[in-house]
């Protein structure tokens, strides 16, 4: 007996091919789950998903599963189709805080907000200390216009994990949006000092200072973004109206 996908020459009665895991015979979701496994821990998803997709027609009812192949369409850039297969997987499984999650996220990069928004809550309402469910909703809520409550995120993130960098700086743009540009300032410089050739980082810090009318540290914040990003135009406008302000 020779197996079809890689040639090997097999003895008689093989279930699987011991060189490269292809089924022989009647189909198996075990099998198929098993490889699609191999396959994503190898970089290959693609074929890890079509191997996740085979087994899901054979055990429907597995709830982990369908979470995997709902990463595995995400990975792949098919976040509708990530969207049901979390929600098939949470239809078996209407706990699992990390499924709720990944369908946020999911939810949120198909452009639904609102869900996103609806399903982060929940996964915070199974487990009040999953961080990076604050840090997605903190960003959903910001998007939607709703200042107040991104700002309470990020601030709950940071109570739990005080070192996350990328809590302050999202808090700083939501302190720079909401008029609190001393707060703003406060956590940018928590960022500076791991980053201080980020320009985006430079320019918020300049829009703050502007606001706060200390002339000589929003100007040289604008100048140093100018100067690791030339094109960077916001930054350039916003220097230029402040020059040209102090014309007679």
């Amino acid at each position: 007996m020779r197996c079809s996908d890689c040639g090997k020459e097999l003895a008689e009665g093989f279930r699987y091919c011991p060189y490269c895991g292809s089924i022989l015979g009647e189909a198996d979701g075990e099998h198929f789950r098993r490889q699609g496994h191999r396959l994503r821990v190898q970089g290959k998803v693609k074929k890890a998903l079509e191997a996740y997709k085979k087994a899901a027609e054979l055990l429907p009812d597995d709830t982990y599963l369908f979470r995997c192949l709902g990463d595995l369409y995400y990975l792949t850039g098919e976040p509708e189709e990530a969207i049901q297969s979390y929600g098939h997987s949470l239809s078996l499984e209407e706990t699992s805080s990390d499924t709720w999650y990944h369908l946020g996220v999911a939810y949120y990069r198909s452009g639904y907000v609102k869900q996103a928004i609806e399903a982060l809550e929940r996964c915070l309402e199974i487990d009040p200390d999953f961080a990076m469910a604050y840090y997605r909703l903190g960003i959903a809520f910001y998007h939607r216009g709703n200042l107040p409550h991104a700002k309470e995120c990020y601030e709950k993130l940071l109570a739990i994990h005080p070192e996350s960098k990328i809590a302050h700086y999202h808090l700083g743009i939501v302190c720079n949006a909401l008029g609190d540009y001393a707060m703003a300032i406060e956590n940018f410089e928590v960022i500076e000092k791991r980053n201080p050739e980020d320009a985006a980082l430079m320019y918020h810090m300049g829009y703050a200072y502007f606001h706060l009318h200390d002339v000589t540290k929003a100007v040289v914040k604008l100048r140093r973004a100018l100067e690791l990003n030339p094109q960077h135009r916001a930054a350039q406008l916003l220097l230029d109206s402040y020059m040209d302000s102090k014309l007679p």
